[in-house]
C-alpha cells in the first residue's frame, strides 16, 4: 500500500514539472475544405494573425514554388512560393499567374493576410498575398532601353501602344504601354495606363492610344483611344468645378464673385467670372478695357447648362453692403 501511494505522489510531481511548451500548442480545428495557402512548419501557430492584417514578408533564396491548383493542366494556376514574415515565421507567398516577376525580388514584398488554418498533414497554414499595388507594379528594369520613353517626358497627344492588363470596370480597362517607363526607388518601371471606354476590348488585346493626362507627382497615366482637344479638356475641367460651386452653394443667386472683362462692345461688357461666360450691362460714364477686375452678382443659374445672368456691382452698392 505504501509502495502504491509513493509511486503515485512521484506521478504528480513529474506531471507538475513538465514545462507548458510541451502541452498542446493550440487548440484550432482542421479546415474542412482544401489548402491553399503558406504552410509554418516550424513556426509558432498563427493564432495572432487576423484576415486582411497587412505585414511584409521576404522569399526564401533557392526553395522550389508549388501550384496552387494541381489538378489543373497547362494552367496559368498562381504558385505559392515559400517565405517569412517580418516576424519570422514560415509561410507561403500566393503569387497571381502573370506577376511571376515577384518571385524575383530579393527586398520585402507588402503582402496581406488571405487565409489563416492549420491541418493535420501540413502543418500551421498561414495565407498572404501580395498588396494592389505590389501587384500593379510592372518588372524593374535596369534602364529604358533604346528608344523607351520616361513618365515624365511625355506630352499630351503623344502616341503610345497599350496591351490590356485588366479590366478595371465594365467598360475602364488597365493597359500596359509600351515602350513607356517611370523612375522608382529599385530602379526602372514599365508604366501602366488607365484607358477609359474600352468595353469592346478583352484581356491582351493590343490598342493605340494617346496621352491624355500624366501626374508626375503620384506616377499616374491616363490614355484615351482619340486625340485630346486641349480646349475641350480645360472646359472640362470647368465645368467639374462649376458642379462643386453648385453643390457647396457658392454659385447661386444672390451671391458676388470678381470677374475679368473679356471684351467690351458698346453698352456690353462681356466678363469671365470663374468659368461663366456672360454679357452684362456696362454703366454709364465708365471706360472699360480688356484685363480690368470688375465685381458682379449672381442674379440667376441654370443647374443643367453651368451658365448664369450676372449684373454689375457699382462701387456704392459695395459699400452699402459693407456698412449694412
Amino acid at each position: 500500500m505504501m509502495r502504491l501511494l509513493l509511486a503515485s505522489t512521484l506521478i504528480h510531481v513529474a506531471a507538475a514539472l513538465v514545462p507548458p511548451s510541451t502541452t498542446k500548442a493550440h487548440t484550432y480545428r482542421p479546415s474542412t475544405h482544401s489548402t491553399k495557402g503558406r504552410i509554418c512548419q516550424n513556426s509558432s501557430p498563427p493564432t495572432n494573425w487576423e484576415l486582411g492584417e497587412r505585414t511584409r514578408v521576404k522569399l526564401v533564396p533557392g526553395a522550389q514554388p508549388k501550384k496552387l491548383r494541381k489538378k489543373q493542366r497547362r494552367s496559368r494556376s498562381p504558385m505559392l512560393y515559400p517565405c517569412e514574415t517580418e516576424n519570422g515565421e514560415e509561410c507561403w507567398l500566393h503569387v497571381p499567374a502573370g506577376q511571376s516577376h515577384l518571385s524575383e525580388r530579393k527586398d520585402e514584398i507588402h503582402a496581406y493576410v488571405t487565409e489563416v488554418d492549420v491541418d493535420d498533414a501540413e502543418g500551421d497554414i498561414l495565407v498572404l498575398s501580395p498588396t494592389r499595388s505590389e501587384q500593379t507594379d510592372r518588372a524593374p528594369v535596369s534602364g529604358p532601353p533604346h528608344g523607351g520613353r520616361l513618365l515624365d517626358k511625355l506630352a499630351k497627344n503623344d502616341p503610345i501602344e497599350g496591351t490590356v492588363l485588366r479590366m478595371l470596370t465594365k467598360d475602364v480597362a488597365l493597359v500596359a504601354c509600351r515602350g513607356v517607363y517611370r523612375k522608382a526607388a529599385s530602379g526602372y518601371r514599365r508604366q501602366a495606363a488607365v484607358l477609359r471606354e474600352a468595353s469592346d476590348l478583352a484581356v491582351g488585346d493590343t490598342v493605340n492610344c494617346y496621352v491624355r493626362l500624366v501626374e508626375k507627382s503620384s506616377g499616374r497615366l491616363t490614355v484615351s483611344r482619340e486625340r485630346v482637344d486641349t480646349g475641350s479638356l480645360r472646359k472640362e475641367r470647368v465645368a467639374a468645378r462649376l458642379r462643386k460651386q453648385i453643390k457647396r452653394g457658392t454659385l447661386a443667386p444672390g451671391k458676388q464673385r470678381v470677374a475679368t472683362v473679356v471684351n467690351y462692345v458698346g453698352d456690353f461688357l462681356q466678363v469671365d467670372a470663374g468659368g461663366i461666360l456672360a454679357d452684362i450691362d456696362a454703366p454709364d460714364e465708365e471706360d472699360f478695357s480688356e484685363g480690368d477686375r470688375i465685381m458682379v452678382r449672381i442674379e440667376s443659374v441654370d443647374e443643367q447648362a453651368l451658365t448664369a445672368t450676372l449684373s454689375y456691382v457699382g462701387l456704392d452698392e459695395l459699400e452699402e453692403g459693407l456698412e449694412e
